[in-house]
C-alpha cells in the first residue's frame, strides 16, 4: 500500500476507562475493525472528490455553497457534501479557511488515490464480517452523485428493495463494527433493570431485532429471561418488524412478545395499557432521528414507571465537529438532517456529543442522566470510541 494501514496497538488500560462495560466488548479485533472502517471511509471520501468533480474547486479553495453552484448540485446535498469535506480536512488532506461567516476548503497537496482492494483484503484477514459495513459505505458512495444532482433522494437510493440485504447485514450482531452498539447497550440495560419478575420492556425503532437478540440473550445468560412479563417490540417498517418478530419468536419461544408499529415522533404507549408503565424503554441509534428530540424524550419519560430507565444507545461525536464513518451514509438521508434544533440540547442534527445528550435527558426531566461509558474521559486517550449509552430514569 502507498499509504500503509497501521492501527497501532489498542489503547492500554481501557478496562479502567470503561467502568461497568466489560473490556471484552472492545477487544483487539473490534479495535482494528473500527480503525479499518475509519480509513475506508476516508478513502471513499477521496474517491468521491473525483466522482463529483470537486478537484478544481478544492485546488483553488471554495466554500460548500460555491461547490454546490459549480457542480449544479441541489441544496439538499449540502450536509453530505460538508461531511465529505470535513472528513478529508480531519485526515489532513484539506485545509479549512474562514471566508466571512463561511468556511472554504482547499487541498493542501495532490489528493492520493484510494486503496479499497487492499483495505478489503486486510479486513478479511482481521474479520471478514466487517465487510458488511464496507458494503454499506460503498452503496452510499454510489448514491452520492444521484443525490447531489437531485435525480434521487438518499432514501430512494439506500432503501430500495435491492439494498435491504445491506441493511440487514449492517445492523447484525455478526457485524463487528456495529455489534458493539447492541452489546454495550444490552450490558447497560441489564445493570439497571430492577430485581424481580414482571419486567415490562419497550424497544423503539427495533429494526429487524438485532438489539432485542443481544438483550434477551444477555438476560437468558443471567437467568432473568423469565422475569420479562412483556417485551414490546416496536418498529414502523412492516418488513423489518415482521422479520424481527418471526426471528425472536423462534429464538425465544417462551417470551411474552408483542409487536407494534410505533414511530419515535408519536406516543409510545399502547392505549390498551393505560395506567401501566415500562421498567425500561430503550432504542439503539434511534433517538437522534427524532424530529423533536425533547418531545420524544418527554413522551418516553411519561411512559416509564417511577424508577424506570430510558436508555439511548447512540453513535456519538466525542468532540464538536468530529466526523464519524456513518456520516457518509446518513447525511444523505432527510430523516437524519431535517430535525428541530435547540441551542442547549440539540445544537446540530445527527450524531450528538456526550454533553449534549446528557443535557437533553436532563431537560426532559430524567434523573441521574449519564453517558456510559464515560466518553468524555475516554476521548482524551482514545478519540474514536464512538459508541455510548445515554441513561436516565424517571424519578420515583
Amino acid at each position: 500500500m502507498l499509504r500503509p494501514f497501521d492501527p497501532g496497538e489498542r489503547p492500554t488500560g481501557l478496562g479502567a476507562w470503561l467502568g461497568e462495560i466489560p473490556e471484552t466488548l472492545f477487544d483487539d479485533r473490534i479495535y482494528v475493525c473500527c480503525e479499518l472502517v475509519e480509513r475506508y471511509a476516508t478513502d471513499l471520501a477521496l474517491a468521491l472528490v473525483g466522482r463529483l468533480g470537486l478537484a478544481p474547486a478544492l485546488a483553488a479553495g471554495a466554500t460548500a455553497e460555491e461547490m454546490l453552484a459549480a457542480g449544479g448540485f441541489v441544496a439538499a446535498f449540502q450536509p453530505a457534501l460538508t461531511a465529505l469535506l470535513d472528513r478529508l480536512a480531519e485526515a489532513g488532506y484539506l485545509a479549512r479557511q474562514p471566508r466571512g461567516r463561511q468556511t472554504a476548503w482547499r487541498a493542501v497537496a495532490a489528493l492520493p488515490a484510494p486503496e479499497f482492494a487492499e483495505l478489503r483484503r486486510l479486513g478479511a484477514t482481521v474479520d471478514p464480517r466487517v465487510g458488511s459495513t464496507l458494503d454499506l459505505l460503498d452503496a452510499a458512495a454510489e448514491a452520492f452523485p444521484k443525490v447531489a444532482s437531485g435525480v434521487a433522494t438518499g432514501e430512494q437510493e439506500l432503501f430500495s428493495a435491492g439494498r435491504i440485504a445491506l441493511w440487514l447485514a449492517y445492523f447484525s450482531n455478526d457485524n463487528p463494527a456495529y455489534a458493539l452498539n447492541n452489546r454495550l447497550t444490552a450490558a447497560v440495560a441489564t445493570h439497571r433493570l430492577r430485581p424481580g419478575d414482571g419486567l415490562r420492556i419497550l424497544e423503539v425503532g427495533a429494526g429487524a431485532g438485532s438489539f432485542a437478540h443481544a438483550l434477551l440473550g444477555e438476560l437468558d445468560r443471567r437467568g432473568r429471561l423469565g422475569d420479562v412479563a412483556l417485551y414490546d417490540f416496536t418498529e414502523p417498517s412492516p418488513f423489518f418488524r415482521r422479520r424481527g418478530e418471526r426471528e425472536l419468536r423462534a429464538a425465544f419461544p417462551g417470551l411474552a412478545l408483542r409487536s407494534r408499529a410505533v414511530d419515535i415522533d408519536a406516543p409510545l404507549a399502547d392505549p390498551a395499557d393505560a395506567g401501566t408503565g415500562y421498567d425500561l424503554i430503550v432504542g439503539v441509534n434511534v433517538f437522534h432521528v427524532a424530529r423533536d428530540l425533547g418531545a420524544s424524550l418527554g413522551r418516553a419519560r411519561e411512559a416509564l414507571v417511577p424508577g424506570g430507565w430510558l436508555l439511548a444507545g447512540e453513535c456519538m461525536r466525542l468532540f464538536p465537529g468530529q466526523t464519524v464513518p456513518a456520516d457518509l451514509v446518513f447525511q444523505l438521508l432527510r430523516s437524519f438532517t431535517d430535525v428541530q434544533l435547540d441551542a442547549a440540547a440539540r445544537p446540530h442534527h445527527g450524531f450528538l456529543e456526550p454533553g449534549a445528550w446528557r443535557r437533553a435527558f436532563e431537560l426532559a426531566g430524567l434523573a441521574d442522566a449519564a453517558v456510559v461509558p464515560d466518553l468524555e474521559r475516554i476521548r482524551d486517550r482514545y478519540p474514536r470510541f464512538l459508541t455510548g449509552v445515554v441513561a436516565g430514569r424517571r424519578a420515583a
